[in-house]
């Protein structure tokens, strides 16, 4: 075989090889969750595929094997098109958030009855095994942002429900100016325990 077949031929291999890990860590958030029915599609039309045409081409370059017909060098040109095609498709239809960035989403917002505060929660990487829930809070007279992590149990969420006007928490003041009663509402699917936040150190205590 030529050597600029051959170098051409190995460098879309490797391409197209980058193109389906990459396809497969997105898709899975670095295995953090289950692949969705729009990436099983595209794995199954453009990734296995792929995966077949890397096989065979790793096992006729390590076997040396040559094309010496004119129909055997169409065979290859084919197949190194192929590889090159697919391999933007891959990289395109990656979604990176939940892994390279958080995927957060959050009910609605709310403000506090002594109108201090705005606040919602913040699911960050839902339905995923890096999950985490926190509170938003933002000062309605300084415009200052809060975030205090929670220790909600959202790794045990299997569904949940999203309306037009949804609300998960609902944060009360107490006698503290600094303190507020965080407790979940039954639109949370989980029953969780209430939290003690305080505002002014950021941090969020549960109450047995």
């Amino acid at each position: 075989m030529q050597k600029w077949i051959k170098l051409i031929w190995i460098i879309s291999l490797l391409t197209n090889l980058s193109g389906v890990i990459w396809f497969i860590l997105g898709s899975t958030a670095n295995f953090q969750r289950s692949i969705d029915l729009v990436s099983t599609v595209i794995l199954v039309y453009l990734g296995i595929p792929s995966m077949i045409l890397i096989v065979c081409s790793s096992v006729l370059l390590f076997k040396k094997w040559s094309p010496s017909k004119w129909w055997e060098f169409i065979g290859v040109f084919m197949i190194i098109m192929a590889m090159i095609l697919m391999t933007p498709q891959l990289y395109k239809n990656v979604d990176t958030s939940g892994w390279l960035t958080g995927k957060i989403r959050t009910d609605s917002l709310q403000q506090t009855s002594d109108r201090r505060f705005d606040y919602c929660v913040e699911f960050i990487n839902l339905f995923q095994k890096n999950g985490e829930a926190r509170l938003y809070l933002k000062n309605a007279k300084t415009l200052e942002e809060i975030r205090i992590p929670l220790e909600l149990p959202i790794k045990e969420i299997k569904g949940i429900s999203w309306g037009e006007v949804t609300h998960f928490v609902k944060l009360e003041p107490t006698t503290d100016s600094n303190v507020y009663l965080l407790t979940t509402t039954d639109k949370f699917p989980i029953p969780s325990d209430k939290f003690e936040i305080d505002v002014q150190e950021k941090t969020a205590v549960k109450i047995k």
